[in-house]
């Protein structure tokens, strides 16, 4: 449930949603995520396991095949990520809408840059990116959405996915990021 590549799509719908004034803007807004957010992506992932002689068998392996694969994140972000922030814009989508999305972005790009140095945690800065810009948009009341935090960090903790120093230094890079998004846009 608090997968980002998930989460994040729920997220951006509903601030496509909820910000846009007419229903053709919304229609394009909420095409453009299915489209370059879930749909293209979904396509790449599995080209990319097909030439590897991978088959995926649910959802699930289309992620942990980006998790073994960080550059392909960032090729993503590249190719899909930029042109959708671009497009957005072109559109007058809903700035909040545009800031999460650039956020995200540039979160996900740090992390698929740095990953060969530091596996920073995409989950923990995924969702705390996500937790800040919702608060934002619906109101500070859901800051308190925060305390999944720590139940992300027990679980990946416990899967020994990460350490501590990773999931932390996840979350601050969301916390960063946002706060000069934020900034950026106008926003804050």
């Amino acid at each position: 449930m608090t997968n980002p590549c998930f989460l994040s799509v729920v997220v951006l719908i509903l601030m496509a949603y909820i910000g846009s004034v007419e229903l053709w803007a919304t229609v394009s807004h909420i095409a453009l995520i299915l489209l370059c957010l879930v749909l293209l992506p979904i396509a790449y992932v599995l080209v990319r396991m097909a030439r590897r002689g991978i088959r995926a068998k649910r959802l699930g392996d289309l992620v942990d095949f980006l998790k073994e694969h960080p550059k392909d994140v960032g090729v993503l972000g590249m190719i899909l990520g930029l042109p959708s922030i671009l497009v957005l814009l072109s559109l007058d989508a809903p700035r909040f809408l545009v800031a999460t999305l650039t956020s995200l972005l540039a979160c996900s790009l740090i992390i698929s840059l740095v990953r060969g140095f530091y596996k920073t945690s995409y989950h923990l800065a995924g969702v705390t990116c996500l937790i800040i810009m919702a608060a934002q948009v619906w109101g500070q009341v859901l800051f308190a959405t925060a305390v999944v935090i720590p139940a992300i960090v027990w679980a990946r903790n416990l899967l020994r996915e990460h350490s501590l120093g990773q999931m932390l230094a996840g979350s601050v890079l969301a916390v960063v990021v946002c706060i000069v998004t934020l900034y950026s846009y106008g926003l804050w």
